[in-house]
């Protein structure tokens, strides 16, 4: 009997999505993730407590429906690189960018508790947080930070920094280590030292550990940076009657404008180190407390002009035959602002493509307009904010 009605239920719910398909208006442009979105999660039965697996279940489920919207917005390989990423920023809390959700099934099946839901996402909200992130930024347009921060272990040491020519032996930077691969988790690209070290400038005004605005800028410049980080962290042991510190001041300066992105200052405490264990000198946990706002202010000018991808459509008249819109869909996949061509129509003299854009729709209509595929041009015309009309015109 139970296994009467649970093939009854999943009839029911396949009927019932089926019609719901049928039934429900196209989606308007760049409106993608409106629609509602089926997803499942499960969890194993432990001793009998279907709430508990109920409730992870329901989570799974949530979680992802999200997952799916955001293959939607971004590449896969971009997944894969920040996932920990999202997962700390969205995946986490699937309900802040759930609109509502309904369970459409539920039940045990072979010791797992399997829960399916029908959501609606806030899409405006998921996009807005991607955006602050960074994540719809191409690998090319990543801002490349130069780590130019002066290190000393003690007050009376000498400091340490990396872009003297007259380094003689390998250092560890151990503060600029921890801050660069935390600057790489959250999207940046800091460059490597080591690749520098044999074509350093010479100039006199780089070789001090504590660069002023305009050489940072001018140093970061020649290694191909487009923001400079520049500034000092120390470390003051432990003494009699007190605790061992670690603390620094950093600032980010735009190489390209010297406009200064972010000032943070900050200082940690040092826990005793063991005998047996190296210490740091507690400048990772001055990184990660420095880092989050030191990213922040380094990515908002430049997320600023990312765009999140929208669904357009291209409409072609003058059609010949099909080999004109394979001339064109290879002209589409070598530009770069088309991320993904969905769907190509042709009816009579009349084609259509459904692109997928992660740039501004007047660079394609630029990329059209006049192109010569050789036996036909095209002029072109955005007509609407996710329309663009093409005509093809003989050569004379």
């Amino acid at each position: 009997m139970k296994a009467l009605l649970y093939k009854v239920s999943w009839a029911v719910l396949v009927l019932w999505l089926f019609f719901f398909a049928l039934s429900s208006p196209a989606p308007a442009q760049n409106k993608d993730l409106n629609r509602p979105l089926v997803a499942s999660g499960t969890r194993p039965m432990l001793e009998q407590d279907s709430a508990d697996a109920r409730k992870l279940a329901l989570e799974e489920a949530l979680r992802a429906a999200v997952e799916q919207a955001l293959g939607w917005l971004l590449p896969s390989d971009r997944i894969v690189r920040y996932y920990p990423l999202l997962l700390d920023h969205i995946l986490k809390e699937p309900m802040s960018y759930i609109q509502d959700y309904q369970i459409v099934h539920e039940g045990v099946t072979f010791g797992l508790y399997r829960v399916t839901v029908l959501t609606t996402l806030y899409t405006e909200g998921l996009t807005r947080t991607l955006r602050r992130l960074g994540l719809f930024l191409p690998a090319s347009e990543r801002p490349r930070i130069a780590i130019l921060v002066a290190e000393r272990t003690s007050p009376e040491d000498p400091w340490h920094w990396w872009w003297q020519t007259s380094l003689l032996e390998h250092q560890q930077f151990i503060f600029s280590q921890a801050l660069a691969k935390l600057m790489s988790a959250q999207g940046l690209v800091p460059l490597d030292p080591n690749l520098f070290l044999e074509s350093l400038p010479e100039d006199p005004i780089y070789q001090e550990p504590m660069l002023a605005d305009e050489q940072g800028e001018a140093l970061a410049k020649a290694l191909g940076a487009d923001v400079a980080l520049l500034g000092q962290v120390t470390h003051r042991p432990a003494g009699t009657d007190s605790t061992g510190m670690a603390s620094g001041s950093l600032r980010a300066v735009r190489v390209e404008s010297g406009k200064i992105l972010a000032r943070v200052s900050g200082t940690v405490q040092v826990q005793p180190s063991s005998e047996h264990a190296a210490s740091d000198y507690g400048f990772t946990a001055l990184a990660e407390r420095l880092a989050p706002h030191l990213v922040d202010g380094v990515l908002a000018p430049f997320v600023a002009v990312s765009r999140a991808p929208k669904e357009v459509t291209l409409q072609v008249e003058g059609v010949r035959f099909y080999g004109d819109l394979i001339l064109i869909k290879e002209h589409l996949q070598r530009t770069p602002v088309v991320k993904e061509i969905r769907q190509i129509q042709l009816k009579a003299d009349l084609g259509s493509f459904t692109l997928v854009l992660e740039g501004n729709l007047d660079d394609l209509e630029s990329a059209l307009e006049g192109h010569d595929f050789g036996t036909f041009v095209t002029s072109a015309e955005v007509t609407d904010e996710n329309f663009i009309a093409v005509t093809i015109l003989s050569k004379r």
